[in-house]
């Protein structure tokens, strides 16, 4: 006998992870360097290290990536 598959479910009250591997990719790949503080929905914080890099690397100083529940806030300088 084959047993089902069960679907995993949310409890009531209980937080699902947002976070998307599209959102972290796009985060480290390309995203814009317009503005700042930059807000980054859905990204997972792995990606905070490879932000750094890329901003240290066009020229930015005081960088910062502070990490909430729901995404990543980017705070650079020319």
């Amino acid at each position: 006998m084959i047993p089902k598959a069960t679907a995993e479910t949310q409890k009531p009250g209980e937080r699902r992870d947002r976070r998307t591997f599209r959102a972290t990719l796009g985060a480290i790949l390309d995203f814009p360097l317009s503005h700042f503080p930059l807000f980054l929905p859905g990204v997972h914080p792995i990606a905070a290290f490879f932000i750094l890099r890329r901003l240290k690397r066009r020229g930015y100083s005081n960088c910062t990536v502070h990490t909430t529940a729901k995404g990543l806030v980017v705070h650079a300088q020319r």
